[in-house]
């Protein structure tokens, strides 16, 4: 079984527990506000990839009612969960990097803490993907966790019990280059700590950028 396949596997089997554990987004707040300040229309067509058990999504739902959003994740338990939460948003078992088949576009794409699961190409294709399922001026979120693609690898999570999930790192030299290379303007860049309960901290890195 491939790393890519173990993780959604792993996602899938403890999607009640990843819910509780993520729930709350105070730590991601002010990024999440400039990404939706930046957002053309109050009614926009808004694609979230890797939405889980729906967290992102509430509070996208919550800043723009009458948006219509597309949120796809591979794990159908966390897409169970985020149906039962929002049943109003057309929630997808899908992958992420299958959005060129995504009938027309979308003001805003929405990408929290997916590319940790996606390899170095397949998150320079997703960027650029995203470059063309947004209409012009549309605006796009990335968030992952900084590092080399050596340090890449299994690890044990806070909601995944003894199971291990695979984990990529990016350098934000590659996703900045990505991103203007996909014909976007970066207009937020913001390298913050988040602890993990292990002791150590991984350094999260958020983009918002604009076509």
């Amino acid at each position: 079984m491939e790393n890519f396949d173990l993780s959604v596997q792993r996602f899938d089997e403890y999607a009640a527990e990843y819910a509780q554990r993520y729930m709350d987004l105070d730590a991601y707040s002010d990024s999440i506000d400039a990404f939706c300040n930046l957002i053309p229309n109050k009614k926009p067509k808004i694609l979230e990839l890797g939405c889980g058990p729906g967290n992102v999504t509430r509070l996208l739902k919550t800043q723009f009612p009458e948006a219509q959003i597309t949120a796809l994740d591979l794990a159908p338990r966390m897409i169970a969960i985020a149906r039962k939460q929002l049943p109003e948003v057309d929630f997808r078992v899908m992958d992420v990097r299958d959005i060129l088949v995504l009938k027309g576009k979308f003001d805003a794409v929405m990408c929290s803490f997916c590319l940790p699961f996606l390899s170095k190409a397949d998150a320079q294709k997703l960027i650029a993907d995203c470059g063309e399922k947004l209409n012009r001026g549309g605006v796009i979120y990335i968030s992952t966790m900084e590092g080399n693609e050596s340090d890449a690898g299994f690890e044990k999570t806070s909601f995944s019990k003894c199971s291990e999930i695979y984990f990529n790192y990016h350098t934000k030299e590659d996703l900045q280059q990505a991103l203007i290379a996909s014909g976007f303007e970066i207009n937020r860049l913001k390298l913050q700590e988040y602890p993990e309960p292990d002791g150590r901290k991984t350094i999260d890195i958020i983009f918002v950028g604009k076509k």
